[in-house]
């Protein structure tokens, strides 16, 4: 860690310091704050459509700066020999790849948490014209003992933060989750790809990963039992990022269970640990001049 430490730090600076980074993360922002303006015709569902499109625009939104960002922290080091200086020191090129993808996925934390602010900031004034909250509410309130402030407090608490808070941070939790498994493949092939070749296999993955059940499926529909077998060993392999999309829960505002968080913690983080164990073995044996 005394090695990796300073170069994840490095990477993190480098990425969010590029005018890329930011451009992406405004854009982002301005579509979750402007969506409510696409829900007129939702029929009293404008929060749960809302919620739905936010989550989906901040996980857009990481695959974006990963794809982007991974070829010019990785590839453009080794193209330009930048990192043969770093390699000649006592860095282990084992040590060079998980700096490049934690300080990659540090880069992440704080526009994942910008655009959840931003789509918090976005539920609540829309919420808040309609807010379950009356004077009746507050009389009890003072009947029991309770100030209005405590009251108003008490009912935010229920009507709006669990509701929709809860929601909205499990949905940026999986979001991260995806993008720690992504973020592990386009450091891996950038490693090894030219940067246009990185950036499409890490789509490639992306798009496969999310639908890859719906693809195994289909497969075990034709009840052939080769064909059958390929299909489970190639979802096998690829990532299934349809654990991390749960769009049913998000839109109807369902809380899903600390059972099934843990259960994507430990898959993503077992997929991440798999990768860089073939991308570390191989990248050992990689001539770098």
């Amino acid at each position: 860690m005394t090695a990796i430490r300073p170069l994840a730090f490095s990477t993190y600076g480098e990425t969010v310091r590029r005018p890329l980074y930011c451009i992406l993360l405004l854009i982002a922002a301005a579509l979750i704050y402007f969506s409510k303006l696409l829900t007129l015709f939702s029929f009293y569902q404008e929060i749960n459509a809302v919620r739905e499109m936010g989550m989906a625009t901040i996980t857009l939104w990481s695959f974006l700066v990963i794809v982007i960002t991974s070829g010019l922290v990785v590839t453009r080091e080794l193209e330009d020999r930048t990192a043969v200086t770093l390699l000649s020191k006592p860095l282990l090129r084992r040590d060079f790849l998980l700096g490049k993808y934690l300080g990659l996925l540090l880069a992440l934390v704080p526009g994942i948490v910008f655009l959840t602010s931003t789509l918090y900031l976005t539920l609540w004034m829309m919420a808040w014209p309609n807010f379950p909250l009356t004077d009746a509410d507050v009389a009890r309130g003072l009947e029991q003992g309770h100030s209005p402030f405590v009251t108003t407090a008490g009912a935010i608490w229920d009507a709006f933060i669990l509701r929709q808070g809860g929601v909205v941070l499990q949905g940026s939790l999986l979001a991260f989750f995806q993008s720690a498994i992504l973020a592990a493949l386009a450091v891996s092939f950038s490693a090894f790809l030219p940067v246009p070749v990185s950036v499409a296999a890490v789509s490639l993955a992306y798009i496969l990963g999310n639908i890859s059940s719906y693809m195994l499926a289909s497969v075990e529909i034709l009840g052939v039992g080769p064909l059958s077998a390929a299909g489970r060993a190639f979802t096998n392999v690829m990532p299934n990022l349809g654990y991390f999309n749960l769009q049913t829960h998000f839109s109807e505002g369902k809380i899903i269970s600390s059972r099934y968080l843990a259960l994507s913690f430990a898959y993503a983080s077992l997929y991440v640990g798999a990768v860089f164990l073939v991308a570390c073995s191989l990248f050992r044996r990689r001539e770098i001049r």
